[in-house]
C-alpha cells in the first residue's frame, strides 16, 4: 500500500483528506441501498429481530423475500387449517400487548426515560397499533377480511405483541445530526446506530375452527435515515408510529393478495415522513 507524503496532505487539506474514506463508504454502501427492499433491511440497515415466547412457532419463523415484508415468516401447512383459514372472510384484532417487551438497552433511551414514563408511552403505542391496523383492513380496496368488533367462531383473530421499543431520543438524534455537520447528510443516520429509534413486533393469525394459528410473524424496525431533517424525530413515539403504519399497510395487503404477488417492504431511508 503506498502513502501519501506530508506535502501531499498539506496540498489535499486535511478536512478534504478525511472526507475520502466517508465518501468511499457511501460508494459502496449506496448501491446496496438501491436493491431489493427486502436485501437492503438485511444488508445495509442490518436489522435482526429475536422472537419472544409470544410465538407458539417462534423456531420456525423465515424470511421469505420472495413474497412477505417481514423478517420472519411462518405459514401453518396443516391442509386442514389452511382449509378453514382460507373460508374465513372477517377478522377481529385483539388488543396489542407488551407482556413480552424487552428492557431498554440503549444508554441514550435510558437517559431520557424512566421505566414509568416508557411504559406509558408504550401503552399508547399498543391503542395506536390496534387502530392502524384495523383501519388498513377498512381503508383499503379488494381486501380480504371484514373487521368485525368481537371475537366469532367464523372471525379470524389476530394477535400482536410489542417486544422491542427504544424511543427516539433527544440525544441521539444530536449526535447523529453533529455527525452528519462534520461529514455529509445521512453518515449520521448510518454510523450512529445505537443512537436510532427502533421498534419490533410479533403477530399471529388464530383460525377459529380449529384454534390454531395459520401465519406467524416477526418484523423490527430502526429509524430512517432521512436526506434532511423531519420533525419525527423530535417525538419520542414518531419513529415507532411510522413503523406501525407501515406493519399495517403490509400486513393487509399481505392477507389479501395472491401467493405469487410479492409484499415489498419500504427503504432504509425516507426522503419525507412524519
Amino acid at each position: 500500500m503506498k502513502y501519501l507524503p506530508f506535502s501531499s496532505l498539506r496540498r489535499i487539506g486535511y478536512a478534504d483528506f478525511l472526507m475520502m474514506p466517508i465518501r468511499t463508504a457511501l460508494i459502496l454502501i449506496l448501491p446496496w441501498m438501491m436493491l431489493s427492499c427486502r436485501t437492503a433491511k438485511s444488508v445495509v440497515a442490518a436489522v435482526e429481530v429475536k422472537p419472544s415466547g409470544f410465538l407458539p412457532n417462534a423456531a420456525d419463523l423465515k424470511e421469505h423475500r420472495d413474497r412477505s415484508p417481514f423478517l420472519g415468516n411462518w405459514w401453518n401447512p396443516d391442509p386442514q387449517v389452511k382449509k378453514a383459514a382460507e373460508q374465513a372472510k372477517s377478522l377481529y384484532i385483539a388488543p396489542v400487548i407488551t407482556e413480552h417487551l424487552r428492557p431498554m438497552r440503549q444508554r441514550f433511551a435510558k437517559l431520557e426515560f424512566s421505566q414509568e414514563r416508557r411504559d406509558k408511552k408504550a401503552g399508547q403505542l399498543t391503542a395506536y397499533a390496534q387502530e392502524k391496523f384495523t383501519r388498513a383492513f377498512k381503508s383499503g380496496e379488494k381486501l380480504r377480511f371484514t373487521i368485525v368488533d368481537a371475537p366469532s367462531k367464523e372471525a379470524m383473530t389476530l394477535k400482536l405483541s410489542l417486544i422491542e421499543w427504544e424511543p427516539n431520543t433527544l440525544t441521539g438524534l444530536a449526535v447523529r445530526e453533529a455527525v452528519d455537520l462534520m461529514t455529509l447528510p445521512m453518515v449520521g443516520g448510518l454510523l450512529a446506530k445505537p443512537a436510532r429509534g427502533q421498534i419490533a413486533i410479533e403477530g399471529m393469525l388464530i383460525e377459529p375452527k380449529t384454534g390454531k394459528s395459520w401465519f406467524e410473524f416477526a418484523d423490527k424496525e430502526e429509524s430512517k435515515t432521512f436526506f434532511i431533517f423531519f420533525p419525527q424525530e423530535l417525538f419520542p413515539l414518531g419513529q415507532a408510529k411510522h413503523a406501525i403504519r407501515e406493519w399495517a399497510r403490509q400486513f393487509a395487503k399481505l392477507m389479501s393478495t395472491p401467493p405469487d404477488v410479492k409484499v415489498r417492504d419500504s427503504m432504509p431511508f425516507q426522503i419525507i415522513g412524519f
